[in-house]
């Protein structure tokens, strides 16, 4: 008897259950897309939140910009002296040394 007759004469005579029992299997399948899920969630979640921050701080820098004298209103031409003057007016001045005092 060849090797393929007698592995489909095994299979055929195995008994097959009628219904496999599926509970444990689906049950965790469930939890873990459950926890994919969440995991989705917190990932766009942080990534929300990241991007809000950046935009506050982008918005924030834009703002001191402006106050400082930079306008999208200025002509083309003094676009990058305008940036450039504002951004030197918006930077926090270096703190001159402290002179020491004098002991008489």
């Amino acid at each position: 008897m060849p090797l393929v007759a007698q592995a489909q004469g095994v299979a055929a005579s195995a008994p097959m259950p009628s219904q496999p029992d599926m509970t444990p299997a689906s049950a965790s399948k469930a939890d873990s897309k459950a926890q994919r899920q969440a995991l989705k969630a917190q990932r766009e979640a942080q990534r929300k939140a990241e991007r809000k921050q950046a935009r506050q701080v982008r918005n924030a820098e834009l703002q001191n910009l402006q106050r400082n004298g930079y306008g999208p209103q200025a002509a083309p031409d003094q676009y990058p002296e305008n940036l450039l003057n504002a951004e030197r007016k918006s930077a926090p001045q270096k703190a001159a040394p402290a002179v020491p005092a004098s002991s008489n």
